[in-house]
């Protein structure tokens, strides 16, 4: 047990894990009530106030980058240089990407890093799914809006199939 409420490891259903229980009154929680699960080697993500709707919070560690367009609020925030995506959905896709993304990074394709999840918030808050940002990424929107290189659009075009066929031989389906 820590200040912030029980630690329990992932187990071997999620390996490198780390459970936090968070229970009203406790430091971390500012009175609020939610469970988080991170990934070993990432911040503790505890400072944050998960009790309020993500598209609500004012903190310093926020930081503004250039997003794409997403039906749900997306947040960024820095520790020690590295960056981080929060995304505020409801709990059941939540949980599916969290899902999805562990097992195709374990595949080794090119997706971003599930580092965490955050669910059982109060007032019956959506969980927020937090990923590491990916170094030098920029919404595909953001690239064809450019003109600056040259047959930019027909690469960014070719790389885009062939992520999709690889997801694709891997088992991934869309529909």
């Amino acid at each position: 047990t820590c200040p912030e409420g029980p630690l329990e490891e992932g187990g071997d259903s999620e390996p490198n894990t780390l459970r936090v229980h968070a229970a009203r009154g406790s430091v971390a929680a500012m009175a609020a009530s939610f469970q988080l699960v991170a990934r070993t080697g990432h911040p503790s993500f505890l400072d944050l106030p998960w009790n309020e709707p993500l598209e609500d919070w004012d903190s310093p560690r926020f930081v503004n980058l250039i997003r794409g367009i997403s039906r749900h609020v997306v947040r960024f925030v820095e520790y020690d240089g590295a960056l981080y995506a929060l995304k505020e959905l409801p709990e059941r896709p939540a949980r599916r990407e969290w899902t999805l993304l562990r097992r195709l990074e374990g595949q080794g394709l090119p997706v971003v890093e599930a580092v965490g999840i955050v669910t059982d918030r109060s007032e019956e808050r959506d969980a927020i799914l937090i990923t590491r940002h990916l170094e030098y990424s920029l919404p595909y929107r953001t690239l064809f809006a450019g003109a600056a290189i040259p047959d930019l659009r027909t690469h960014l075009l070719n790389a885009l199939a062939e992520l999709l066929a690889r997801l694709h031989i891997r088992g991934f389906f869309w529909g």
